[in-house]
């Protein structure tokens, strides 16, 4: 079945990062910060680290629903679901932030993870560099398919169950691994 085709930017702000901003000289505030190493694959770790920052008119804080992608190396989106604590986005982040009456977060992560958008939009940062990144331009420009937001949410949801399937697989062979160790380590001693 054939979707009406919308860029990103039409159903969605995206918002960089913030570069922390030490010895300035103006009094600056400790943040909590979403750092990429807290975007993985298996989701999101809620490990915060801090930023310092001037506070401003404008801080980018996370609302839950919020989509956050690495702007370096990008191989995963997660949805950022804690409405508990007020983080920025660090610099080397960006988040995608969806009309919710238009596009559904964990739709548009699905999209983003399984669509080859990260290596469509991603590129080389320099000859023979191993890192690739992301522009704002490339994810403001990306066409997604459009189905009805209903839609879109239970797609948003199997997509959401199959990475916690990941997850407990994961778990599992992680357990597994360690069992195997302990038998081998038993034998010698």
């Amino acid at each position: 079945m054939s979707y009406l085709q919308k860029t990103i930017a039409e159903c969605a702000e995206i918002i960089s990062g913030l570069v922390e901003q030490k010895d300035s000289g103006a009094a600056s505030c400790l943040y909590e910060a979403v750092l990429p190493s807290q975007i993985t694959p298996a989701g999101f770790i809620p490990e915060y680290g801090q930023i310092q920052r001037i506070p401003t008119s404008y801080m980018p804080f996370l609302n839950a629903g919020d989509v956050i992608i690495k702007r370096l190396n990008p191989d995963c989106a997660v949805v950022f679901e804690d409405k508990a604590v007020q983080a920025l986005p660090s610099a080397n982040l960006f988040v995608i932030r969806p009309c919710m009456d238009r596009l559904d977060s964990y739709y548009l992560a699905f999209i983003l993870e399984s669509s080859n958008a990260f290596s469509r939009l991603s590129q080389r940062s320099g000859i023979g560099s191993a890192v690739s990144a992301v522009t704002v331009n490339q994810i403001r420009n990306y066409e997604i398919p459009l189905p009805p937001v209903e839609q879109q949410r239970k797609i948003g949801e199997l997509w959401k169950c199959a990475k916690e399937r990941n997850r407990l697989l994961l778990e599992l062979i992680s357990e597994n691994n360690r069992l195997l160790r302990s038998i081998s380590e038993k034998l010698y001693q």
